[in-house]
């Protein structure tokens, strides 16, 4: 049993040696989609504030397992691709110099970037919301199931009150 618990050990350490270079990279896309998680949450809280109790979606707003199982799903795909950008860029494109996994990591910090931009402007009554809004999409109606055009027709009879 000691032998065998060597043996992984050592194949764990030449594996984690083997993969250090990628793991600046890992570690700021993983940052990436958990803030990009934690603005996907404000955006539920938000939808919930103004209009999530209709036809009983008052789930709204709360962490949910399947949700983090989506997160730890997209984790582990990025996790594979800059892993394979590495072995790529090492040994395909060897001795050339193309920094592959800074493309694949800013490629996915990208993605994230956009995604939280669409989650804070989304929902979302501030001037510059509404101009990014003309660019990107709303979650709102795709995420939360939530109709924007009662949402909208809320917002204009509260703006005609005040």
């Amino acid at each position: 049993m000691e032998t065998i618990t060597k043996i992984i050990a050592a194949i764990v350490g030449a594996a984690l040696a083997y993969f250090e270079p990628t793991f600046p990279f890992l570690l700021v896309c993983t940052t990436a989609v958990i803030l990009d998680a934690f603005f996907a949450w404000r955006l539920s809280r938000r939808v919930r504030q103004n209009n999530c109790s209709k036809g009983g979606k008052t789930s709204c707003g709360k962490f949910k397992s399947f949700k983090f199982a989506r997160i730890f799903i997209n984790l582990i795909n990025i996790y594979l691709v800059i892993v394979l950008s590495f072995m790529i860029e090492k040994y395909i494109f060897e001795g050339l110099e193309i920094r592959l996994v800074n493309i694949v990591s800013g490629a996915v910090c990208f993605w994230q970037l956009w995604s939280i931009l669409e989650n804070e402007s989304s929902c979302n009554n501030a001037k510059w919301a509404q101009i990014a809004q003309k660019i990107m999409i709303d979650k709102t109606e795709r995420h939360f199931d939530v109709d924007l055009s009662d949402l909208k027709e809320k917002e204009e009879k509260n703006a005609e009150n005040h």
